[in-house]
């Protein structure tokens, strides 16, 4: 998604006891300035306002807004029904079969069969038995997600100190080049909040939690790559949307038109070193969350494999760092001839090491 309004500053043009927060650059910021200025000039008696520019904006704005969440809609349920479900019951299947082969009914694991056991290569290819690679990539994507959570978090909290007025005729206020939304009626507030914040943050908290399961049941390291950027692409789809079907002047009216929030009493009467100490608290609560729910969710939520899949964590660790590693360094590609190339490329008629 775009980026929201972030920690509140006091701007060029802002007022006394207000600051500035922008409006993101996505297909949900296009549909808040169309309720915000376009939809009050659909009813304004004003000559000057130009009634069709407005229909237009409106209207191009809640069509992307709608096919936003169209597809981040269609797209979480696709690959929580058809993609993550599968590969988690393929990873559960080849655990299962793994504990059967290798166990006896008293628990006891067979060290003598492991050579032998035809799945191995496949069984260490699941990314849960390597708990410090695993933690890394949840942290990665958590943070991905914590963005777009932070930045939905934000918005909401600048709506919410933007004041309110009566009139909608009163929301938008013109400045130079400028436009600043000084106030909003509550009934926008809602629309706002309920048409755009809360869907993006609900996007937000299910593909964090899809995405936790898909990494979780990932069969294949390199899968972990690919399957990272299509969930991000999911994230991605209001900026795609924005920038390709929105016009040029719509997409600069977003970014020229920016909320007045009336300051906090902590803000108006607080020094900027006060300031500064809050935001790095919200930050380290942040980072804290963050903390907190991954090892939450690797421990104790995901229900991929049972925990005790580490025991085979020092097998898996000698089959792919010494067995399967390439039995000839990069060097004798370049001594050709040598008997170093040969015996790690031998022809027909020849054996190695001869």
């Amino acid at each position: 998604g775009g980026s929201g309004g972030g920690d509140d500053e006091a701007g060029d043009g802002a007022e006394e006891g207000f600051c500035q927060a922008c409006i993101p650059q996505d297909a949900y910021g296009a549909a808040v300035v169309a309720m915000v200025r376009d939809v009050p000039r659909l009813t304004s008696k004003d000559k000057a306002v130009d009634r069709q520019l407005a229909i237009w904006n409106c209207l191009f704005a809640f069509i992307v807004l709608a096919v936003n969440l169209v597809l981040q809609s269609f797209m979480l349920a696709y690959i929580y029904l058809y993609v993550v479900g599968s590969d988690v019951r393929q990873v559960q299947k080849l655990y299962k079969e793994f504990r059967q082969s290798m166990y006896t009914s008293s628990g006891e694991f067979l060290q003598d069969k492991w050579v032998l056991y035809e799945d191995r290569q496949d069984l260490c290819q699941i990314t849960l038995w390597n708990r410090p690679f695993y933690y890394s990539i949840l942290t990665c994507w958590n943070l991905v997600m914590l963005i777009e959570i932070r930045n939905t978090e934000e918005f909401i909290r600048d709506i919410l100190r933007v004041p309110l007025v009566e009139d909608p005729k009163d929301m938008v206020k013109k400045a130079g080049d400028q436009e600043h939304c000084v106030g909003l009626t509550w009934w926008t507030k809602v629309m706002v909040v309920g048409c755009t914040a809360l869907p993006r943050l609900c996007t937000a908290i299910v593909l964090l939690w899809i995405g936790c399961e898909w990494l979780s049941a990932t069969s294949q390291f390199e899968d972990l790559v690919m399957n990272t950027v299509a969930m991000n692409f999911i994230v991605e789809i209001d900026n795609l949307l924005f920038e390709g079907l929105l016009p040029r002047h719509q997409r600069k009216d977003v970014a020229n038109i920016s909320f007045l929030c009336k300051e906090t009493e902590f803000e108006a009467t607080s020094g900027e070193l006060l300031k500064t100490r809050a935001v790095y608290r919200k930050s380290l609560l942040y980072l804290c969350c963050l903390g907190i729910f991954v090892v939450t969710y690797a421990e104790w939520i995901q229900d991929v494999v049972p925990p005790d899949i580490h025991t085979i964590r020092d097998m898996c660790q000698k089959l792919l760092t010494k067995d399967l590693q390439p039995s000839c360094v990069g060097q004798t590609l370049y001594l050709q001839g040598m008997p170093s190339s040969r015996e790690c490329f031998p022809v027909s008629n020849e054996t190695p090491g001869r």
